[in-house]
């Protein structure tokens, strides 16, 4: 990345490096890629909580947000602001700067992600012990922290490439990720299963590890094939900002995400202490507390968030989209874009809810083998759109230049939880439904909030037909068919994994069908994903 003052002589729309994906295109290749990646992981939770149990679940569960809390430290919100200033400067025709953005990302990114690796590894005894308040997790920080280094700078070359508004490389990156997670974990826990828990869970965290360095080699692979056909096509100028002055836009953007960041990781930091602290005082025991825990965050919100494959998907392309349409001050197309994303979400999320709280014990017996989760998923279902929905709106606000404002949402959402968890838990007649309920609200608090925000800073208009109205028609009918198809089919075979399927999969076709009978999803849909 030597060549950093430079001026793109040839850029064509249709230049293979270059070509850019719609925002229906981009969030296709990464739904494709999510999918893969979450039958992957789901398989390999499956199994994990077959060895280790939900208390070896509920100890990596422990862990997870702490490693979260330092990758989103060390990244410093860099790889949603590359995304962004890039996409801006390709609007804009400003194509000589792309490099000299990665190249300042990178050049940060090797320092905090070794600085945040150290810190990790040689203080996981504290954290272990005095933040967790479990010595067993020890081992697993320890192992994780590693990870770290990679991810950093892997997310990166993720937002570089997101910028350009090409998913695939993010896409065959997460999936070599997966599966060399997959092969060492199972290769680790095979090894280990012979000894104490909290060293079979050790390979969990080892597979993040071996996975994360894998997936950036990957990134760095592409990114050399690309970065020599971009050489190709530039020549020297003088017509660039500083190193500093790029740099410290960087920082100024990418300060509010880390602090957006540092909050969602904070809530799930709080959740896993304060949930099972609160639990305790409310008269369970240590490992009564630790297994409901892990059936809260290792199994239902695993299910509850496997819609997310379409919203994570949807929002990295937003990002880009809606930077782009902004700065080259495209009213309509942001409109479109935001009609768009918000469609997508509710004609998946809100069928997906039906479905967890209609067939809630059905699908935690098939998935994890516990049954007695069920009413957990069934609980979490009522607000899920909500979960769906915030990450949308998260992302266009980001995409508006307004990370701040997704912060003081969250904030305010964070206090609503908190407050809920706190109080409610600790009841005796309530336990863990308060818990299930405090974060509905944080949901639905913060969902508000983002709507309330955009509106403020955009004039809107919305076809509610569209949105809501159809939707809703077609969810009802889910409603109505999903328990009757299911009674129908059990009958015939007595297979809860069979009848589960084909009632799942009748409901949804009917589903479908309806949205398009009433024109909710339309030939045009179509078109926008395959030209």
């Amino acid at each position: 990345m030597n060549i950093i003052n430079c001026k793109i002589q040839i850029y064509k729309e249709e230049a293979v490096i270059f070509k850019k994906q719609t925002l229906l295109q981009g969030a296709f290749v990464l739904m494709i890629s999510g999918f893969i990646n979450r039958t992957l992981g789901f398989g390999l939770r499956l199994i994990l909580v077959r060895v280790i149990g939900d208390q070896g679940i509920g100890l990596f569960q422990m862990v997870f947000p702490i490693f979260i809390t330092f990758s989103i430290l060390a990244t410093f919100g860099f790889s949603v602001a590359i995304s962004k200033f890039v996409s801006e400067r390709i609007s804009k025709n400003n194509y000589c700067e792309i490099l000299k953005i990665l190249k300042i990302a990178v050049i940060f990114a090797v320092i905090t992600g070794s600085f945040f690796t150290v810190i990790l590894y040689f203080n996981a005894p504290f954290v272990a012990n005095n933040i967790l308040n479990n010595a067993k997790t020890e081992l697993l920080l320890k192992a994780i922290a590693p990870a770290l280094f990679f991810v950093t700078i892997a997310s990166m070359f993720r937002g570089f490439f997101q910028g350009l508004r090409m998913m695939a490389p993010t896409a065959t990156s997460q999936i070599i990720e997966q599966i060399t997670r997959i092969i060492v974990t199972l290769i680790v826990i095979k090894t280990l299963l012979d000894y104490q828990l909290k060293y079979q869970v050790t390979g969990a965290a080892l597979g993040i590890s071996a996975g994360e360095g894998l997936g950036l080699l990957t990134l760095l692979f592409i990114f050399f094939k690309v970065k020599t056909d971009i050489i190709q096509q530039i020549q020297p100028t003088a017509n660039t900002e500083t190193s500093w002055s790029l740099f410290k836009e960087l920082i100024k953007f990418g300060f509010p995400i880390t602090i957006g960041k540092v909050v969602a990781s904070l809530i799930y930091s709080l959740e896993a202490i304060l949930i099972p602290a609160r639990l305790q005082a409310a008269g369970y025991s240590v490992s009564q507390a630790t297994s409901l825990y892990g059936q809260l965050s290792g199994m239902v919100l695993q299910i509850v968030h496997l819609p997310t494959i379409i919203t994570v998907a949807v929002t990295s392309s937003l990002i880009p989209a809606v930077s782009e349409a902004i700065s080259a001050n495209n009213h309509q197309r942001f409109q479109d874009h935001y009609q768009q994303a918000l469609r997508l979400t509710i004609y998946t999320g809100l069928p997906a809810a039906v479905i967890f709280f209609l067939l809630p014990e059905k699908i935690c017996s098939i998935l994890f083998g516990y049954p007695q989760a069920g009413s957990i998923l069934q609980l979490f279902a009522l607000g899920a759109i909500f979960l769906y929905l915030l990450q949308i709106l998260k992302g266009i606000l980001q995409g508006l230049g307004s990370p701040n404002t997704v912060v003081i949402n969250s904030i305010v959402g964070l206090v609503f939880e908190v407050v809920l968890i706190y109080f409610l838990v600790s009841q005796p007649n309530i336990g863990l439904n308060g818990a299930i309920i405090a974060i509905t609200i944080r949901f639905i608090v913060i969902t508000i909030l983002h709507f309330i925000s955009i509106y403020r800073k955009v004039n809107l208009t919305l076809d509610l037909k569209q949105l809501i109205l159809k939707p809703l028609l077609a969810a009802s009918f889910l409603a109505i068919s999903l328990t009757p198809i299911y009674q129908y089919f059990w009958r015939l075979n007595q297979n809860n994994l069979l009848s589960t399927i084909l009632a799942i999969s009748i409901g949804m076709i009917g589903y479908l069908l309806i949205l398009i009978i009433t024109r909710g999803i339309t030939s045009k849909d179509i078109n926008r994903i395959l030209n």
